[in-house]
Formats: C-alpha cells, sequence, structure tokens
C-alpha cells in the first residue's frame, strides 16, 4: 500500500470523523458497532476450478493436433505443477460503522470494511485475490486500498439531509433497487464485485455485501402520503470479476484481459423511480441511463513481441494481433480452444475468423485466413499456429457502453381466511426492458450483439405458521425469464457449443428460485434453504443454518452445491466445480 493510497481512504474516514467531532456534544448522537468474522469456504468437490492454470482440463494431458503443415508436432502437451485446493477461501473480516446525529436534519454513516484472504489457495502464478487494474493504484472502487491479499474500502461513507418530505443522501453509497432473490431484475443502479466469494454468499442477502458503491447524490421526495419519487447521479464504477488463478475466476487463464475502464472514468449514471399505493396494490416505475456495469468483451491488440519459431521478426507482427507466445500457460491445441470457448459460452469457430478479419493485414503476414463455417478447417488452422511456438495466449479487452434501461414492479396483498395459506400472500411482479442492449458477441468481434432485452420475475411471498409450537416459515418462489441473455448476462447465441460444434444457441433463459427459512422456538437457530433451478438443466442448492447463541455470537454454515448438465446449454455448468461448505464464525461489538 502506498501512503498515498492510504491517505485517500483515511481522509475519507476522518473527514465525516472530524465532522462529529467538531459538532457541540449536545446536539450529537453519535453511535459505534462492528463485528470481526472468520469466514471459510471448504471444497466438497475433487474438482478444482477449470479455468485456472493448475486445475485446467488440459493440464498434464496429451492432446493429439491435426496440423496444415508437414513436419509440425502431431500432439502437445502442457505440463504445469498441480494442486490439491481444500480451502476456496479463508479470510478475516473487520467491520465498523458509525453513525452521527449531526443536527435535527443532518446525520452521516460510515462504514470501514476490511478483508483478509490467508492465501490457502494455490495455484501457479502470483496470485492477487484483490488488486484489480480498474482505479488507478489496483483499485476497485474510488475509496479502497488493496492488495495481493487484502482490501480495504468505505463501502458507505455519506451524509444525508432530512427535512419533512425530502431526503437528499450524498456521498459513497449503494442504492439495493428490486426484492428479488438470485435475480436482479430491477436492483439496477451498481454493479457487483465478486472478488470476495463470487455468487455464492447465502442468497437471502440479495448481494448485500455485493454492490459496488460509488459517489453519488441520491434524492428521495415524499411526493403524498401514497407516492414518492427516488432519483439519484452516481460515478460509474464497473462489476469487479474474480482475478486469474484465484478459487472462482471465471475467465479462462488462457486469456489477459485488459480492462479500459480508464476511457469513461468520470462517466456518471442518472436514474429514478416513481413508488406508490394504489388501494392494495403497490406499484413502481424504474428509469435509468448508465453505462453497463458488466461490460463487453472483445479481442485486443497483444503488444507482446515474442517471435514465432523459425519466423524472425513476426513477434512485431504478431503483437498487432490478439495473440503472444506462451507455451506454459496458453492454449495448446484445437480440442483446448474450442472445450473452453463452449464452457465459457463463445462460439470457436467465429472467434477465429475475428481474430482474423478484425486485425488485418498483420494476421495475413502470419498465414492466418477465415475459414467461414467449417469447423473442422478450423480446428486444422488452429493446431498450426498452437504447434509452432507450443501454444498462444488470447487477448481480450472489456469496455463498457451506455444503455437506457426501463422497469416496472408491482405487488398485491391477497386476503383470505386468517391461518389459510392464501391469506397475506404477496405476489410481486418485477420487469425491465432495455432497448439495444448490447453483448459480447460469441466471436469476441469487435462490433458487439445488439438486441431489445425484457426480463420478467414472478414472486410469490409468504409467511406460514405449520405449527403452534414454532414460529412462522418465511417463503418465496420465483419465476425468472430473459429474452436474451442468461443469469450471468451472457448472450444466448453462445449456448450449444462443444468440442465437436460450435454454438447454436437458445431461444430465452428461464429458471425457477426456492427459500424458505424456519427460526426454532427460541430464535437461536434458523435453518435455512435456498434452490435455484435452470430450466435447461442445472440445479442449485443452498442449505443452511444459523445459530444465535446471544447478543454477540453467530455461527453460519451452509453448503453451496451444484448438479447440472454438462452440455452448455444451462446457465450453472459454469460453476459446477465450486461445490463447498461455508463457516462463518461472528463477533458483533
Amino acid at each position: 500500500m502506498t501512503k498515498s493510497h492510504y491517505h485517500r481512504g483515511a481522509c475519507a474516514a476522518a473527514a465525516l470523523t472530524a465532522l462529529a467531532a467538531t459538532t457541540p456534544a449536545v446536539a450529537a448522537d453519535i453511535t459505534f458497532s462492528g463485528f470481526v468474522r472468520q469466514e471459510v469456504a471448504v471444497s466438497l468437490s475433487d474438482d478444482g476450478n477449470p479455468f485456472n492454470t493448475q486445475s485446467s482440463k488440459y493440464n498434464g494431458v496429451t492432446v493429439p493436433l491435426n496440423p496444415l503443415l508437414d513436419g509440425l508436432p502431431t500432439s502437445a502437451t502442457r505440463s504445469v505443477r498441480t494442486t490439491d485446493n481444500d480451502f476456496n477461501l479463508f479470510a478475516t473480516r473487520l467491520e465498523l460503522n458509525s453513525t452521527a446525529t449531526l443536527t435535527p436534519e443532518v446525520s452521516a454513516q460510515v462504514k470501514l470494511r476490511a478483508y483478509y484472504d490467508w492465501n490457502l489457495y494455490d495455484d501457479n502464478g502470483d496470485t492477487s485475490f484483490f488488486a484489480v487494474p480498474i482505479r488507478g493504484g489496483d483499485r476497485g472502487s474510488l475509496l479502497e486500498v488493496s492488495g495481493r491479499e487484502y482490501m480495504v474500502d468505505l463501502p458507505v461513507a455519506f451524509v444525508d439531509y432530512a427535512s419533512g418530505p425530502l431526503l437528499i443522501r450524498a456521498g459513497n453509497q449503494q442504492i439495493a433497487w428490486g426484492e428479488s432473490l438470485f435475480f436482479r431484475v430491477l436492483d439496477l443502479p451498481n454493479g457487483l464485485d465478486l472478488r470476495r466469494h463470487l455468487i455464492l454468499d447465502p442468497a437471502a442477502e440479495e448481494y448485500a455485501d455485493k454492490r459496488v458503491p460509488a459517489l453519488g447524490v441520491r434524492v428521495s421526495y415524499q411526493v403524498t402520503e401514497e407516492w414518492e419519487i427516488d432519483t439519484f447521479v452516481q460515478q460509474f464504477n464497473p462489476s469487479i470479476t474474480a482475478n486469474p488463478s484465484t478459487p472462482y475466476n471465471a475467465i479462462p487463464d488462457q486469456f489477459t484481459v485488459h480492462d479500459r475502464y480508464d476511457w469513461v472514468d468520470g462517466s456518471w449514471n442518472v436514474g429514478g423511480r416513481l413508488r406508490g399505493q394504489l388501494g392494495d396494490l403497490g406499484l413502481q416505475f424504474v428509469a435509468l441511463s448508465r453505462r453497463n456495469p458488466d461490460g463487453i468483451y472483445r479481442w485486443t491488440k497483444s503488444g507482446v513481441t515474442t517471435d514465432l519459431p523459425g519466423m524472425a521478426g513476426s513477434g512485431a507482427v504478431l503483437a498487432q494481433t490478439p495473440f503472444e507466445v506462451d507455451p506454459a500457460t496458453g492454449v495448446v491445441s484445437a480440442r483446448e480452444w474450442f472445450d473452453y470457448a463452449s464452457m465459457v459460452r463463445l462460439n470457436g469457430t467465429t472467434a477465429l475468423n475475428s481474430a482474423v478479419d478484425d486485425f488485418q493485414p498483420f494476421t495475413s503476414l502470419i498465414g492466418a485466413f477465415n475459414v467461414g463455417d467449417d469447423h473442422a478447417l478450423a480446428g486444422r488452422e488452429l493446431d498450426t499456429f498452437f504447434a509452432l511456438p507450443g501454444g498462444l495466449r488470447g487477448h481480450i479487452e472489456r469496455y463498457y457502453p451506455y444503455e437506457n434501461v426501463f422497469g416496472f414492479g408491482a405487488n398485491y396483498i391477497f386476503t383470505d381466511e386468517p391461518d389459510t395459506l392464501f391469506d397475506q400472500l404477496i405476489a410481486r411482479v418485477e420487469m425491465s426492458y432495455t432497448p439495444d442492449k448490447k453483448f459480447t458477441d460469441p466471436s469476441l468481434s469487435q462490433e458487439p450483439l445488439e438486441s431489445d432485452e425484457w426480463t420478467l420475475a414472478l414472486v410469490f411471498e409468504k409467511y406460514y405458521r405449520f405449527s403452534p409450537d414454532y414460529p412462522a416459515t418465511y417463503m418465496v418462489l420465483q419465476y425468472l425469464h430473459k429474452s436474451d441473455s442468461d443469469l450471468f448476462g451472457r448472450s444466448l447465441e453462445g449456448y450449444g457449443g462443444s468440442i465437436e460444434r460450435d454454438a447454436t444457441g437458445v431461444d430465452g433463459y428461464n429458471a425457477l428460485a426456492l427459500a424458505v427459512q424456519q427460526p426454532s422456538p427460541s430464535l437461536e437457530w434458523r435453518f435455512d434453504l435456498s434452490v435455484l433451478y435452470d430450466l435447461r438443466g442445472g440445479a442449485m442448492f443452498q442449505p443452511g443454518v444459523k445459530w444465535k447463541p446471544d447478543g454477540d455470537w453467530q455461527v453460519d454454515l451452509y453448503a453451496t452445491l451444484f448438479a447440472t448438465d454438462d452440455d452448455n446449454r444451462n446457465a450453472l455448468s459454469t460453476v459446477d466445480y465450486a461445490d463447498e461448505a461455508f463457516l462463518r464464525v461472528t463477533r458483533q461489538f
């Protein structure tokens, strides 16, 4: 951590603390709270993360090659040290919260979050869990200091002004809209930070620890008793993906990602929500203009000038293409290329064609050519270029286009005979529409896919007391439909590929979710179950138990289990390797 990076985070916390400290004691009401927590995730599977070097499906495997040129190797093997990782996560977290009521109208909140991973996960490389090339100084967000094994940030650092029906909130904040489990239909203002535990935290927490904070101003106004307007202007900050060679990395290590946040640094998202009540019917209307926080991926120049064997000077040409020579951790065969392309929902053949066509004339100078839709010919061309240097690494970039999103929500509470299943049943619908939404093309071409996307969540929510000896059981049942992308925002046109065939695409993404929570009679225990089912053949099960013996201690134990069809036609097969038991031991103060 450099002195200047530490100074930024420290000054932000000190400024609000000083503001509270200089207010006369009789006018200020300051509270402090927090917790320290140990978080541990133990793998329940012998399968390592296939997107990492040491647990790659092709590490130590001899693969046949079928190059176009005679005299080239007819097989390839990448032998990298393998390891067994029992721990996906072993981290210590500290959170400190301070709230200060400065005047009857003005208050301030600050949350300091410190997270340290003890680095028990072993991969082949100088693994960095938290330093990311988004903000300067390897920070993921503005008020953050991060390094290989730690991050310290201020996810909350704002001042509130409240006067009658008006609330103004200014500072670093997260804006949580929408109430769907697993699905972010109306939860649109902020991206997600996936560095700590991917999406594997308890589902009932609804990404509470994941939203990326950003500087902004939020204004809410209660127009009448029934209607409220909620608006915001917030600095754009993208979603943050897990780094290469970390437990939950989802982009294959054989590729280098160049983040282009610097192209849009200083951009701002704006949005608003009108929320109200018409009798028993609750309504909300949402509109945002934002940069897509997930970003678009496409090929980019490698800039690396390593020559191909026997081709002096070819490195200068290769640097103008998306590839660099890398026998150790690059792709070594067409089989590996097609397999991993399908695993991340890309099209291996069209990805080759884009790499050739979008970087002319340099790709032609090294003998590369467009193969059309000939999958077999694509394999032979790829094997030729992998055989020459023994392996190639690909380079891609992520950039962030603007988009407009419009949303609608409604909820209704049914009434029936007391203590019946339908009495006080809450039905909710959330919808969003993004015209001309841009998606990563499965070919990684320079031009993204573009289509109008609809997202729908239908939710039924109910407290029901099955026994007079137990508190009411909380139950949620949900249905999700997305017209053009999956749970992770990937285009459905990249679905259905394999080693032998290119992606065929699928029509629509559909899933069901169920959540059940049952407290014990003493409220000391709570038993949870969350299920996500992809209707094309993938499921995630998350049973759990919370134990709170007193007001200071809490123990959470969860298991996350996946069962998926391995045909690249469901979203959850991407994380099928991540079966684990997850323990949190928390001491609150």
